[in-house]
């Protein structure tokens, strides 16, 4: 499948790639230049270029490996041929080739993802000739390109303004730059496009810089990528890349495959399920004892059929329900697919005395005993989430508290309370008090003369050691409740100091 590079950047298309987990080679080509880029299951395996400062021979001489240049190897020995005849002589050991051949591709794709015009195309038969394999983290060399690509370039990437965005759970990445972590922290909740740049403070075109390298590296959600490789092409990809792996003998039989629909049905199968799941197990339909790898084609299953990229088209309500459903699916596998977090978890939940899968309650005999607090609707669900979270606030049972009210501030982000008390809770884990920042932020935004959120920023603030701002924070507070005794109490005790 061709296309040009202006309207599906190398970046996206890897990223798309991936996450469709999709085997074959991307070609790019840019005037006389050229790169293929050989993935499998959606994994970046090699790539190769056609310039010459990308050849293993060039890469070696720039490293000072004089070896090169004499001895029995020609000139026009290809890589491979190179590579085995330094191995062989005991020139190189199999760590230093791999190191080498690693920076080799990442070179290349960090050439070829700065292209903004030229061609690609994507063949899902084609297989790197080369048995190297290369281990590279592809999120950071997205992050370094989105980083480097024009402004007005990255801009026009973001013109659709119908997405919501949300920052990955338990993601580990690059190092961010303070404009991008700025950014990051005022994501939580999920926010359109316009929201999250209003939120940032900062000049729109900084603001989408950071927006779009967060979203190319994984680090933020977006629900709105545009798709290269969707609907009939996409199914034609995967069809042809079926017959590749069935082999010649599958041939005979002739497939018809239509264009693939979204059935809304399914999604309000989806939304039934999520509101009676209890736990994270639950969330994705396993067994609490599963495997990794169950867990893993449990999420995998669900992406394919729910992730909010397949119902770019949907009902605007739709999509916000699906952004919302795909979050907590996505926060429940990666606590689960982590062990370390995944242990910590289950022993957050044995009070509860769960074991294996819940069964089916009937009305007839509702859960807990007495009347049926399954919440019926997204607003009752993120309420009750709400409250059972202020409960263990008031309790002193902070761990417990966090994520009830992230979920209450995930499924209604335009909740002011829920943002706000969400943001509050924060404060005590110093390495989120920027999320908090970000959550109390928003909360005002939303409800601009309430003083008691304001108070809530100032205590955040006075952690961090900012008098200023806080006393600025509860100054205006004051003027909104000029009564407010929390306000008082506060700034009298940050003066006296």
């Amino acid at each position: 499948m061709p296309g040009k590079l202006s309207q599906n950047p190398a970046a996206e298309l890897i990223r798309e790639i991936a996450e469709s987990r999709l085997t074959g080679a991307l070609r790019l080509a840019r005037a006389r230049a050229k790169v293929v880029i050989y993935f499998g299951d959606g994994q970046l395996l090699f790539a190769t270029s056609n310039l010459r400062a990308h050849r293993l021979r060039e890469i070696l001489q720039r490293r000072g490996f004089t070896y090169v240049q004499h001895g029995q190897i020609p000139n026009r020995a290809s890589d491979d041929e190179l590579a085995i005849t330094l191995l062989q002589r005991g020139d190189l050991t199999v760590q230093t080739l791999a190191a080498i051949r690693n920076d080799q591709v990442a070179d290349m794709l960090r050439l070829a993802l700065l292209w903004t015009d030229g061609s690609w195309e994507f063949d899902v038969r084609a297989r790197p000739a080369s048995e190297a394999r290369v281990r590279i983290d592809v999120n950071q060399i997205l992050f370094e390109c989105a980083r480097h690509l024009p402004s007005d370039f990255v801009t026009s990437r973001l013109s659709d303004q119908t997405g919501r965005y949300l920052p990955a759970v338990n993601y580990e990445g690059a190092t961010l730059l303070p404009v991008e972590a700025f950014v990051l922290s005022r994501a939580s909740g999920g926010v359109t496009l316009s929201e999250l740049t209003a939120l940032s403070g900062l000049k729109e075109a900084e603001a989408l810089r950071a927006i779009y390298s967060l979203s190319l590296s994984g680090q933020l959600l977006r629900s709105d990528w545009p798709r290269a490789l969707s609907n009939e092409s996409y199914l034609m990809l995967r069809t042809a890349a079926q017959k590749a792996a069935d082999g010649p003998a599958s041939s005979s039989t002739t497939t018809t495959t239509s264009v693939e629909e979204v059935d809304p049905g399914n999604a309000e199968v989806l939304f039934k399920r999520l509101a009676e799941a209890r736990d994270y197990y639950e969330v994705l339909d396993v067994a609490q004892t599963a495997t990794s790898d169950e867990i893993k084609t449990a999420y995998h299953a669900l992406a394919r059929t729910f992730h909010p990229d397949r119902f770019h088209k949907s009902e605007a309500a739709l999509r916000r329900n699906i952004d919302s459903a795909f979050a907590r699916i996505a926060q429940a596998y990666e606590t689960l697919s982590n062990q370390s977090s995944r242990t910590t978890y289950d022993q957050k939940q044995k009070p509860k005395g769960r074991a294996g899968k819940r069964q089916a309650t009937s009305p007839a005999q509702p859960m807990n005993g007495g009347g049926d607090r399954t919440p019926k609707s997204e607003a009752a669900r993120a309420e009750n989430s709400y409250q059972r979270g202020m409960e263990a606030m008031k309790g002193n049972r902070h761990n417990e508290a966090v994520p009830l009210l992230a979920e209450a501030a995930m499924l209604a982000p335009r909740e002011a309370r829920y943002r706000a008390h969400y943001g509050h809770a924060l404060i005590k884990q110093a390495n989120s008090r920027r999320m908090a920042e970000g959550e109390l932020q928003a909360a005002l935004t939303l409800d601009p003369e309430n003083p008691s959120y304001r108070v809530m920023l100032a205590e955040l603030y006075q952690e961090l050691g900012l008098r200023r701002r806080a006393e600025s924070e509860l100054q205006r507070a004051l003027v909104a409740d000029p009564k407010n005794q929390s306000a008082r109490e506060l700034l009298l005790s940050l003066k006296s100091k």
